[in-house]
């Protein structure tokens, strides 16, 4: 069926088993139009609500084309509860092609917690984000390499409040064919939006498939048959859930930057184990002389590294460091 539009206060769904696509609209006080797109699959079952979201970094296209896929896959008479699929976060960056921050007020939407709809234009999509999903049970979020990002599929698990929510976590991070899963017991590096969905009893992880903003055919049924293991998995669609390999990892996390703004030269790749002291590449002026060298503080996977050159450490909005990012570490081993 065609979507329909309607204003987030209007917002109302069917108690059928059907399937329907909203176009969810939210004026800003400063009249910029928030526009968020949500289908509602309800199966034919009662049971519990699942909410699969992407696009809240507007060039992690891998999880948003996954996501388009689900909703267009599940029948209600094979589903028992209700999936609910937010395909585009950030619509508007989407559409203007930016990365990773805002273009309307240079916010980076996971660290924003819902319940200021009174605040920025960023505080208030999180909000309505958190509006359209907050009966969820559970909750997948779709992340990937940036454009600038060449990155190796992970999968974080924020292990924070009550043991049965932590495992209901843990559980929907088995079905995706990726190597690791890496749980995150710090409440300081949990984003806060995952927090908030813990806060309120949702069973959540985010999942970080894709590279340099190429949604790959592999990147995309990553994404999409974890969708599908974790609806086995919790019960709402027949079949035995996939259960690949993987390997659990807890550790220190190390996000290196640069000090001096200039061309960056990596020498390392995505999903490599480094050494303490290794060299990872260097940053130079413009004429190519080294301004800073960059080692690794221990033995390390790289989760991801800038693949960009330009490096820009006055570039902060909001205190915000990603223009001046080098490489993302987890430390790997004893």
């Amino acid at each position: 069926m065609d979507s329909v539009i309607v204003g987030f206060d209007e917002l109302k769904w069917s108690d059928s088993p059907c399937i329907e696509k909203r176009l969810i609209r939210r004026e800003h006080y400063s009249g910029e139009m928030i526009e968020l797109p949500a289908a509602r699959i309800r199966g034919a079952r009662d049971g519990p609500q699942f909410a699969i979201t992407s696009g809240m970094h507007s060039g992690e296209y891998a999880g948003i084309l996954a996501a388009q896929e689900l909703i267009s896959v599940i029948k209600p008479k094979d589903l028992v509860g209700t999936v609910l699929v937010v395909p585009v976060i950030s619509t508007r960056a989407f559409m203007e092609r930016c990365m990773q921050l805002s273009p309307v007020d240079d916010k980076e939407l996971h660290f924003l917690r819902p319940g200021n709809p009174r605040g920025s234009y960023s505080e208030m999509v999180i909000d309505t984000l958190f509006g359209i999903v907050k009966d969820s049970n559970y909750l997948i979020d779709s992340h990937g390499g940036e454009m600038v990002q060449a990155l190796y599929p992970w999968v974080p698990v924020p292990m924070q409040g009550p043991e049965e929510i932590q495992q209901k976590s843990l559980s929907l991070a088995k079905g995706f064919n990726i190597n690791h899963v890496e749980l995150r017991r710090d409440e300081s590096a949990i984003p806060p939006l995952c927090s908030a969905f813990l806060d309120a009893g949702i069973a959540n992880i985010w999942v970080e498939c894709g590279k340099n903003g190429v949604p790959s055919e592999q990147d995309v049924k990553i994404h999409f048959e974890g969708y599908i293991a974790a609806l086995q998995t919790v019960g709402m669609l027949q079949g035995e859930p996939a259960r690949p390999e993987q390997e659990v990892l807890e550790g220190k996390r190390y996000q290196i930057n640069a000090t001096f703004s200039g061309v960056w030269h990596p020498v390392i790749k995505e999903g490599d184990i480094v050494d303490k002291g290794q060299y990872l590449g260097k940053i130079t002026d413009y004429f190519g002389h080294t301004l800073e060298e960059v080692h690794a503080p221990s033995r390390s996977l790289v989760l991801y590294y800038w693949t960009s050159p330009a490096i820009n450490i006055d570039r902060r909005p909001y205190g915000y460091d990603w223009h001046s990012g080098l490489v993302s570490l987890l430390k790997f081993g004893g």
